[in-house]
């Protein structure tokens, strides 16, 4: 028995912890529910459990991914439910501008709304995002950039592949694009003849400002080239110069001379002696012997002359002149007085015949020509006029005169006349006269004609009447002359002289010569009385063949800096003719095809004229009334050069070359004058060229195509820009878009003129194109959406987005402008279409595909969990029994420890 170590004790204390630690164990495990709680409840259980554990988290994570996943596909798609619903309005609006009861206004309103709903599919694209990722722009599936802006990447999808072992790989890098191109032909328009509309249009005016020119302007003169030269005034006035002659005839005369001898034989039956002229036989009754040869002379000129020889004459068709020379000749000159040709001359116009006349030459014919050079009639010939004008030098003011016969009288050979005089003083000033009852009779010079006339002085112009006299004219017979004042006579003296000279064109239907007049007018001027003035020159233009009379006037409007000199041409120009084709410097308002059948302007107001580029480029030119054809081709040059942007594809002249008016037709292009032609140098569909604006200038312009865009064609090779291995090898495509070459989810599309040099060919008159070198070099990185769908490593998921914008989907080349590119957007916008629902066919099976991962991966984790539940989780029925049996063990320990501790009392016992 022992004191010291109260062993019984020891062994309950023992017991007792033991049961303790255990119960503390179960009261752990029925407190947290799991088996266990640490290594050390059970070390391989808990790396089992931890294992299961990762698993069913990552599981129950990706469940939540792929939540996530489905709202981003829905975000997706439901964005392009709205590009979908755009586009069939577009399409919509197609249709119905396909429509010809549509105007090109009203396609041009269809066109706005198509561009804003274009836009609104690119601000989709741009906009749409889950999480700040956008989704429809390509950047869910690719980054990309280039060399150069003209290259662009049409993102259809990412560049993750997976191979035929399952295993994932990106095929991104950069790759040089080297273009060989075989150059297309661009498209080549042609604009409606342009005319005149209205008279008094001039074209082509150039103007000597430093000669004093200011401005020219016409009224109602013939239509042709004029000019107007600047001269020294003459020392004198000039003589009066013919500037045309209607119904003045020129006679076509024949003679023959006469010489008379002496009658020396006796006369028997001389009524048998005869002449006869131009086929009118005079008997010459009364010649007898002893006639002297200036007696037999005048015989026969009363023969010839008698009432009835007159009349005869008059039947035969003839005028007879008789012209007595020296004392035995007789010159006779017959004229027909229709203006035919005439008998030849000498025997051919008059025979004799002496019966008993001797000597029987006693009347000699001979050829006559002292008659037929000197009194042959001519308005043709200046030195043999029937009329002859003359001055002396005493004018004091320039003028045009028209004469007008209004009576002819043989008889008397006489004309009456009516002079209208159209007056320009030195100092600019003008007037008009008019004065009738002017009687010409043959030889004779009517008096006070000059000052009746105004011209100054009476004999500063005066009329003759010559040659065979009243025979040159009929009633109706019209004359027009000029007088031009020199530095003589009274002040103020001319000191300079301005002459206008024309000549007619030959396309007018009322031309009638080569020349406008037939000599050119000229004015007499003092140079610091007329100096900053408008100059009025009205001429009296007359048309030889039918008498018509143009009062025409050219106003010559002058600078503050005209004086005597310097000469030369001081202004020149082209006078049109209603219906004439126009040149380049004619106005729109001036124009056939902008006023419509009921008088109406269509151009009153500016109207703005909008160009659209295949490729959705757009830029626009507004046009005024006053803009001049070539105006019109220097806006339009420009908005096709700059606006466009075309300018760059070729040298610095064939930037002056998109847009020409033809003045001059020259072949090819330009073949026919008064026209647009308007060229594109981008070859293929992307360089057409469309106009759309108001109805009536579209109607104007009337274009139509006479050289169809065709595409060019290129052979593409493809390699790492890097290592330099080759991705595709000469792959040959029409246009300029390369499809899955690169990769299968991007299309490349290059510069429309890639490869392709352009230069202005001015004896083609158009742009000719030649090959050269071309690369450009595109960086690929992927970016595929990629959705963790599994618990692991490598259990992912990808997802193809492509760019969805309005150029990835082809829209800027929709156009409905005209019907015929309305109809062909219908075509584009369906192929859009198509590829909208293909993106959303993608989604919804992803969508779909994500529904059932979720699935998949609830079951498994429920299933996981259910193991590892079993693994860790505490059995609670068994681990209560397990926890009532250490209760009661415990509560017994700690009675027996109780117990043991009084057992050391018994040694008390012993001591006492």
């Amino acid at each position: 028995m022992v004191v010291m170590h109260n062993i019984p004790a020891l062994s309950a204390y023992n017991t007792v912890n033991r049961t303790s630690s255990s119960l503390q164990k179960s009261i752990q495990k029925l407190s947290t529910g799991l088996r266990i709680n640490s290594a050390a409840d059970d070390a391989a259980g808990l790396a089992i459990s931890e294992k299961m554990r990762a698993q069913i988290r990552g599981l129950d994570r990706a469940v939540s991914n792929s939540q996530d996943g489905i709202s981003m596909i829905q975000t997706a798609e439901g964005a392009l439910n709205e590009t979908h619903s755009i586009l069939q309005r577009m399409r919509e609006l197609s249709v119905q501008s396909a429509n010809d009861t549509l105007t090109q206004q009203d396609r041009g309103y269809i066109q706005l709304e198509i561009d804003q709903l274009r836009e609104e599919i690119t601000r989709i694209g741009n906009t749409t995002q889950f999480n700040k990722k956008k989704l429809l722009n390509g950047d869910a599936a690719v980054l990309w950039s280039s060399d150069n802006l003209n290259t662009k990447a049409i993102i259809n999808g990412g560049l993750r592949q997976i191979d035929q072992f399952g295993q994932k790989k990106a095929s991104e890098g950069n790759y040089k694009i080297d273009v060989r191109a075989e150059p297309g032909q661009a498209e080549v328009k042609k604009s409606d003849i342009f005319k005149i509309k209205h008279k008094d249009v001039i074209t082509d005016v150039t103007l000597n400002a430093v000669a004093g020119a200011k401005g020219v302007s016409v009224n109602n003169v013939p239509a042709g080239d004029y000019t107007i030269n600047k001269a020294a005034a003459a020392v004198t006035d000039t003589a009066p110069a013919l500037q045309g002659a209607y119904n003045a005839k020129s006679f076509h005369a024949s003679g023959a001379q006469l010489t008379f001898k002496k009658i020396t034989a006796p006369v028997a039956g001389a009524s048998d002696a005869s002449i006869t002229v131009a086929g009118v036989k005079i008997n010459l009754t009364n010649l007898v012997k002893d006639d002297e040869p200036g007696k037999v002379r005048d015989k026969v000129v009363a023969a010839l002359t008698t009432k009835e020889a007159k009349q005869e004459f008059a039947k035969a068709g003839y005028a007879i002149k008789l012209k007595e020379s020296g004392t035995d000749k007789l010159d006779i000159v017959a004229v027909k007085t229709d203006g035919t040709d005439a008998l030849g001359k000498g025997a051919g116009l008059i025979q004799y015949t002496p019966g008993a006349v001797t000597p029987a030459d006693a009347i000699d014919v001979g050829d006559g020509t002292s008659g037929l050079d000197n009194t042959l009639v001519s308005i043709d010939d200046p030195a043999k006029k029937t009329l002859t004008a003359t001055n002396t030098n005493a004018i004091n003011t320039n003028a045009n005169i028209l004469f007008e016969v209004t009576n002819v009288n043989h008889d008397s050979d006489s004309v009456t006349l009516k002079a209208t005089v159209s007056k320009l003083g030195v100092d600019g000033k003008t007037s008009t006269v008019t004065y009738e009852g002017i009687v010409l009779k043959g030889g004779e010079a009517p008096t006070n004609l000059g000052d009746k006339l105004g011209l100054g002085a009476a004999a500063a112009f005066t009329l003759k009447l010559e040659g065979y006299g009243s025979y040159g004219f009929e009633k109706g017979s019209k004359l027009v002359y000029n007088v031009s004042k020199g530095n003589d006579g009274a002040d103020p003296k001319a000191d300079v002289k301005l002459t206008v000279s024309g000549k007619q064109n030959q396309e007018w239907d009322g031309k009638w010569g080569t020349d406008v007049t037939r000599n050119s007018a000229s004015y007499g001027l003092k140079s610091d009385l007329v100096k900053g003035k408008d100059i009025s020159f009205k001429n009296y233009y007359l048309n030889e063949k039918t008498g018509e009379v143009m009062e025409g006037t050219v106003k010559l409007t002058l600078n503050d800096d005209f004086a005597a000199t310097p000469t030369g041409e001081l202004a020149k120009f082209h006078a049109t003719y209603v219906g004439e084709v126009a040149r380049g410097d004619v106005k729109l308002r001036d124009l056939d095809k902008f006023w419509d059948s009921q008088g109406v302007f269509s151009q009153k107001d500016a109207k703005t004229l909008t160009i659209t580029q295949g490729d959705g480029k757009q830029t626009s030119v507004t046009l005024y009334a006053n803009d001049t054809l070539k105006d019109v081709q220097d806006k339009l040059n420009a908005a096709i050069g700059v606006g466009l942007g075309q300018a760059k594809y070729v040298d610095g002249e064939g930037g002056k070359h998109f847009v020409d008016f033809v003045d001059t037709a020259s072949g090819n292009s330009e073949s026919v004058a008064g026209t647009f032609v308007i060229r594109s140098v981008v070859s293929g569909s992307a360089g057409t060229i469309s106009f759309s604006g108001d109805e009536n200038i579209i109607n104007a312009l009337s274009l139509n195509v006479i050289q169809d865009a065709t595409e060019s064609s290129y052979t593409v090779s493809v390699k790492d820009a890097h290592s330099g291995d080759i991705v595709a090898s000469n792959v040959q495509i029409t246009g300029n878009r390369l499809y899955g070459v690169v990769n299968p989810n991007v299309d490349v599309e290059f510069d429309a003129m890639a490869g392709v040099s352009a230069k202005w060919d001015s004896a083609r008159k158009g742009f000719v194109y030649a090959a050269k070198d071309y690369s450009t070099t595109l960086h690929l990185a992927d970016n595929t959406t990629v959705f963790q769908i599994g618990a692991n490593e490598g259990e992912d998921m990808g997802i193809n987005i492509g760019d969805m914008r309005a150029h990835a989907l082809g829209l800027n080349a929709v156009l409905v402008t005209d019907r015929e590119s309305a109809a062909r957007s219908i075509t584009i916008i369906d192929n859009a279409i198509d590829k909208v629902s293909t993106q959303r066919a993608k989604l919804g099976a992803y969508q779909n595909r994500l529904e059932h991962t979720i699935n998949n991966l609830n079951t498994a984790a429920e299933n996981l969990t259910s193991a590892e539940s079993r693994i860790r989780d505490t059995d609670m029925a068994k681990e209560m029994m397990n926890f009532t049996k250490l209760q009661i063990m415990l509560q017994a320990g700690t009675s027996m420890l109780a117990q043991a501790n009084q057992l050391p009392q018994s040694v008390l016992t012993l001591i006492r």
